[in-house]
């Protein structure tokens, strides 16, 4: 696979503005450690930080879990409670444990694999991102990891009839409030 080397920069170019979403910027990642699975007890405090994608989507306990190296928090009706097409509606997000070295998008990008993006805001951890939009399909939405050394943090908003509510600028924003926990 495509391996990007992991730069990290000693700070912010002088004259660097904050992001424009009004998202916190990331400090500089530590030159002899990696990002881990940040610590997360329940699935409340991931819906805290995406609420306003989950509006009238119950948390599914079943399939929704947080272990210490990996969490998967999934928001999504059951069968008996969708009397509509339209309230078929899913929202996800997995935490794992990721590769030390995250792929190079140019790289990628030489070889058809068009998916991977930067992001300034991911630069001084030395991640990528990783976009995928099913804008196409009938269940509209789209599903994006964000790779930094050492985890994997994948969101998941599918809608049905519907577009989804989460775009790479929001995959962005959502992941590095995951990390600050």
């Amino acid at each position: 696979m495509l391996r990007r080397r992991v730069r990290r920069p000693a700070g912010p170019p002088a004259g660097a503005s904050a992001p424009s979403d009004g998202a916190a910027a990331s400090p500089p990642a530590s030159e002899s450690s990696s990002q881990g699975v940040p610590s997360i007890s329940s699935c409340d405090e991931i819906g805290a930080i995406v609420a306003d994608y989950i509006v009238g989507i119950p948390l599914d306990e079943e399939n929704s879990y947080t272990d210490a190296d990996a969490v998967s928090c999934v928001w999504s009706p059951s069968a008996d409670e969708v009397d509509d097409l339209t309230e078929i509606q899913t929202f996800s997000v997995d935490i794992s444990e990721g590769d030390e070295e995250v792929p190079d998008p140019e790289e990628a990008a030489a070889y058809g694999m068009d998916q991977y993006f930067t992001d300034p805001r991911l630069d001084d951890l030395g991640g990528v991102g990783l976009w995928i939009s099913a804008d196409t399909a009938v269940v509209g939405g789209g599903t994006g990891s964000v790779l930094v050394p050492g985890i994997e943090i994948t969101i998941t908003d599918a809608r049905f009839g519907q577009n989804a509510y989460l775009d790479k600028n929001s995959l962005v924003t959502l992941a590095l409030q995951i990390l600050d926990l």
